[in-house]
């Protein structure tokens, strides 16, 4: 029994080029979705969990995860520190977002933060205390990290139409023989 005759390849080419013919548009779809930041990619919300007011000690997440520190209004210059539930000083945050929100609404309504520290690094840390100038309060979340970039949606919607042209040629190619 030859599986390779003319028949066969022709019946593949033609179930090639309507999976080529219809998975294109889903690509499409998918890599908006992507790239636009509402699909299966999208970052989860942001849901302040403690706040309180700049300057006072602020309990962060317990059992050590790690957590996002945010201020409101934007304070220039606010420095974030950490201590152990004694009150000893653990470490000073670094003011750096990595692949970070640097403005966030929180999901439970109370408004619009902007990123001032991560505590990844500092396990022991119970509370942080931020001061800095015009910040007036300070919350603490669950890190936000996670969120994937764009670059997969991207490739994907470059992918789309490149898929929809060799569907075509596949299906002239088949047209051409018959």
């Amino acid at each position: 029994m030859a599986v390779f005759t003319g028949t066969n390849l022709r019946r593949a080419a033609t179930l090639w080029s309507w999976v080529a013919l219809l998975g294109a548009p889903f690509l499409l779809v998918i890599g908006i979705l992507l790239v636009v930041g509402s699909g299966p990619g999208a970052p989860p919300p942001v849901e302040m969990r403690s706040t309180g007011a700049a300057g006072d000690a602020v309990q962060l997440l317990p059992g050590g995860r790690d957590a996002a520190v945010w201020g409101r209004p934007a304070g220039t210059g606010a420095t974030c520190t950490t201590a152990r539930s004694s009150g000893e000083p653990v470490t000073e945050l670094p003011r750096g977002t990595g692949d970070r929100p640097v403005r966030v609404d929180d999901a439970g309504g109370s408004g619009s933060w902007e990123l001032l520290g991560v505590t990844a690094g500092t396990g022991a840390a119970a509370t942080v205390t931020c001061v800095g100038t015009g910040l007036e309060e300070v919350a603490v979340s669950p890190d936000p990290v996670g969120g994937r970039s764009q670059g997969f949606g991207l490739v994907v919607l470059v992918l789309a139409p490149v898929l929809l042209v060799l569907g075509l040629l596949t299906r002239r190619a088949l047209r051409a023989t018959a």
